[in-house]
C-alpha cells in the first residue's frame, strides 16, 4: 500500500465527512494554499483514492442534512471505493 502524508490523509477525512467539494473550499476548510489543494487532490485521484463528480447537481452534508446545489465550474472531488476502505481501515 502507498504511504500517504498526513495532510492527505486529512483530505480524505474531510472528504469522508463533507462528500463531495472542490480544490478552493477545501483549501479555505484545511487553511492550506490553493495550489497545495490542487496538487493533493490530483495526486489523490491519480491513485484512485478520489473520483471526480460528474452529476449536474452536487450534493453537500451540512449539519447531518444534505443540501443540493447547482454544479458550478469548479471540478469536485468525492471518496472512490478505495478511498472509503482506505479510510474505513484507518479507523478501525
Amino acid at each position: 500500500m502507498c504511504e500517504l502524508s498526513a495532510l492527505e490523509i486529512e483530505v480524505l477525512k474531510y472528504h469522508m465527512q463533507k462528500g463531495c467539494d472542490y480544490s478552493k473550499s477545501l483549501a479555505k476548510a484545511l487553511n492550506i494554499k490553493l495550489c497545495e489543494a490542487f496538487k493533493i487532490h490530483k495526486d489523490l485521484f491519480d491513485l484512485g483514492y478520489l473520483e471526480k463528480v460528474s452529476a449536474k447537481l452536487t450534493k453537500y452534508k451540512i449539519d447531518n442534512s444534505i443540501k443540493i446545489i447547482k454544479h458550478r465550474n469548479h471540478t469536485y472531488y468525492q471518496l472512490s471505493k478505495k478511498g472509503k476502505q482506505f479510510i474505513k481501515n484507518l479507523l478501525d
